[in-house]
């Protein structure tokens, strides 16, 4: 049956995007195509705006940094000359920075001055490809005319919005605006705020950004201002100190101040006053807090404004009762910190002894769960708008819905749930039936399947500093979730989760096939919606996400690999590895290895091709010639050998069968200009549920070639046939399918 049978003149909305289905022949449904300007959606972050409901209300409290916020309105509103183009302000983190250009670009957008913002943020919206598409796309709903030459420029080239950083900017905001300029409608001036770029989650790509706005302030290719917060970080301040971009930049340090004590001491009593208003008890209002508990609040605080906000979350989480008491355990240490005179010794002191308290509160039967959930976050890097999707986080954890309201319920001091996508759509679909049994149509769409991936809501960390906290050991103390031992608990809970999905599936042909009845499907999650339409999608997603975990040759792997005891790697040789491979490679015709999916020892983006059940994948220079300086093949080498003395890869001679302990690295000579070829034959797990895994990468021209299969004739055949020296040549033999970029959730 169709997944949207029986349906006519449907709309599904999201982030502004709209699926239109137009009316049924048949029962056959149409869709409609997107633009360019829904293409250009489909590469953008909505999530990271500052409109969008994805995030915490950054809005500075009223009648706080109001120097601050003045300054840059008047900055961003100035004449032309002689006020620099772009404003820098930096700071440590719990400052309030993105406060401040929240509010700031609040007061633009209403007098007319605002273009665009965008948010960065920590492991959700971190990925530096999107940030210029989506300011583009924001751009394209301020100036209608620069939309319209916007559109039509991607719609003549839909791979615009895939290009690097550089030339997404030159090809979707500064050729369009050329275009308005020659033809006489060239648009007014406003301001551009990117917060947070510290966030992002490429180092490199932050340095670029920097030097791709100046390099259009000096060229004067567009009539924008732009205010960048961030962290002052070396890499961003050596950047902002080079000759491109200093003569354009005006810089504002936003220090940990005692001067900002007024502002935190009218920040707590109004959050103390909307606390007791929201729970109808502003009758406590005129005893509690007492002065002298809002006094040492601000001295606890010192400077940071992180802390009282911290603070408010952690109390205003709690019941009626236990208001009075939640306080005191706050301000209990800060009390015994000044009778002892002990000088704060490191700034953020005071911070983490929050953050403690608040860990210290989890019950014994919570703390477990909340320690593997927040090691599986703080791991994870997120593409796009797939953030924390709490439904395929927590069924690939085993975590029930229960489990998780628990660890909210005590941590949302520290961490923000949103809400669930609408999910209108459900009304017309068949909940009976599998999703993998749906129109291919909309089993594929896009749109359809960000509402599924959402159907439970996501989580994200409030504040950069609680994640910095949590993986410092020497701050977290035995909350750290880097530490070995919890590392462990969340590989081990992984194997195991692997080998409950992976036994509800059977593999036909080149597919995976569920085995479960309808009512076995849910009954295999531990967070199900209730329907075989949802949980269908939420099983296999699950476990696809926890075979791209631990995938041997996969980066986030390097971690587990570093850290848990040999006791516990060898679990590994026992998992269905053709299972594995299929999970992660079906549906997957041809994708783009990012720094997300690529193999480990190498930081060079290429390409991946799916064939059947095989993944063959190409990793080398770029279109301009620019080598692969991450090139890391004894790195490499080391991985295959450690996990070769677990018992988890072993030497496969196609002749002689697998289990062969007999070495098959050979190193041969290409010409001297090709440097020195290594190759690679491994079988995977133990037969018959292991794949085989072949590679090829020279040292001195440092490219990797390489494939996993099920079937190895098969795929060596066509690995010979269709041999290629470098990425072009790689996708000159491909199916001609759009790429896609793909990775754990």
């Amino acid at each position: 049956m169709s997944i949207l049978q029986g349906a006519n003149g449907l709309y599904i909305e999201h982030f502004g995007a709209t699926l239109v289905v137009q009316g049924e022949t048949q029962g056959e449904t149409q869709i409609k195509l997107g633009s360019g300007i829904e293409i250009l959606l489909e590469a953008s972050s909505p999530g990271a705006t500052m409109e969008s409901t994805d995030h915490y209300d950054r809005r500075c409290f009223p009648e706080t940094r109001n120097q601050f916020i003045t300054d840059i309105v008047h900055w961003a509103t100035a004449p032309e000359n002689p006020s620099p183009k772009i404003y820098w302000m930096s700071g440590p983190a719990g400052v309030g920075k993105s406060s401040i250009a929240q509010t700031c670009a609040e007061k633009l957008k209403a007098s007319g001055n605002l273009g665009a913002a965008f948010f960065f943020s920590i492991k959700k919206y971190d990925d530096h490809t999107r940030l210029f598409t989506t300011l583009a796309y924001l751009l394209s709903a301020v100036y209608p005319e620069y939309g319209q030459a916007l559109n039509t420029k991607i719609c003549g080239d839909r791979t615009l919005v895939r290009n690097k950083l550089r030339w997404q900017f030159q090809s979707l905001i500064v050729e369009p605006l050329q275009e308005l300029e020659q033809q006489s409608r060239a648009i007014q001036r406003r301001v551009i705020f990117i917060d947070g770029l510290d966030e992002c989650a490429d180092i490199g790509a932050q340095m670029e950004i920097i030097e791709v706005i100046a390099s259009s302030v000096n060229a004067g290719t567009t009539p924008f201002r732009w205010a960048i917060f961030s962290r002052s970080e070396p890499h961003l301040t050596s950047t902002f100190d080079s000759p491109l971009v200093s003569p354009h930049t005006h810089r504002v340090f936003l220090p940990i101040s005692r001067q900002a004590d007024t502002e935190i001491e009218l920040y707590l009593r109004g959050g103390f006053a909307n606390i007791l208003r929201r729970k109808n008890l502003l009758h406590l209002a005129s005893t509690w807090p007492s002065d002298n508990d809002i006094k040492g609040l601000v001295d606890a605080a010192a400077g940071f404004f992180a802390h009282p906000a911290t603070v408010l979350r952690f109390i205003d989480s709690q019941s009626y009762i236990g208001l009075r008491e939640s306080l005191e355990s706050v301000l209990s240490p800060i009390k015994h910190r000044i009778s002892q005179s002990d000088p704060l010794c490191q700034p953020y002191k005071e911070l983490d002894q929050l953050y403690y308290l608040i860990l210290e509160q989890l019950p014994e039967d919570i703390l477990p769960h909340m320690l593997l959930l927040f090691s599986y976050l703080v791991r994870t890097s997120f593409v796009g708008e797939k953030g924390h999707r709490i439904a395929i986080i927590c069924n690939a954890l085993g975590i029930s819905e229960t489990i998780f309201r628990g660890i909210y319920h005590h941590m949302q001091a520290v961490i923000a749930v949103q809400e669930p996508m609408t999910s209108a759509f459900i009304e017309t679909i068949d909940l009976t039936g599998s999703f993998y049994d749906q129109d291919p149509s909309l089993k594929s769409n896009d749109s359809v399947q960000r509402l599924l991936y959402n159907i439970h809501g996501a989580v994200v960390f409030r504040h950069k500093s609680f994640y910095d906290f949590l993986i410092d050991p020497l701050r977290s103390s035995h909350f750290c979730v880097t530490a070995i031992g919890i590392r462990t608990i969340l590989f081990d809970r992984l194997v195991a989760q692997h080998e409950h999905y992976a036994s509800g599936y059977v593999i036909e042909g080149t597919r995976l096939v569920s085995s479960y009845s309808v009512t076995c499907s849910t009954r295999s999650l531990s967070w199900p919606h209730g329907t075989n339409f949802v949980d269908s999608f939420l099983q296999f997603e699950a476990f696809r996400n926890i075979s791209i975990y631990l995938s041997c040759d996969h980066p986030r792997f390097d971690q587990f690999l570093e850290q848990v005891p040999a006791t516990s790697l060898q679990k590994l040789s026992e998992l269905d590895f053709r299972k594995n491979l299929i999970a992660i490679v079906m549906d997957q015709p041809e994708f783009i290895l990012t720094k997300d999916n690529l193999v480990a020892g190498f930081t060079r983006s290429g390409l991946g091709r799916v064939i059947g059940a095989s993944e063959f994948m190409c990793i080398g220079e770029d279109q301009h010639g620019d080598r692969n300086q991450g090139f890391q093949p004894t790195k490499f080498l080391d991985r295959v050998e450690k996990l070769r003395k677990a018992g988890v890869m072993r030497p496969y001679h196609p002749w002689l069968g697998s289990g062969w302990a007999t070495s098959i690295i050979d190193i041969g000579r290409r010409p001297k200009t090709h440097g020195c070829v290594h190759t690679g034959r491994y079988e995977v797990g133990l037969s018959p549920r292991s794949t085989i895994y072949y590679w090829e990468f020279d040292t001195k021209r440092r490219y990797f070639h390489g494939f996993q299969t099920v079937n190895y004739k098969e795929a060596y055949a066509i690995y010979r046939s269709e041999r290629f020296e470098d990425v072009g040549g790689f996708v000159g033999g491909a199916t001609g399918q759009s790429t896609r970029s793909f990775s754990a959730s």
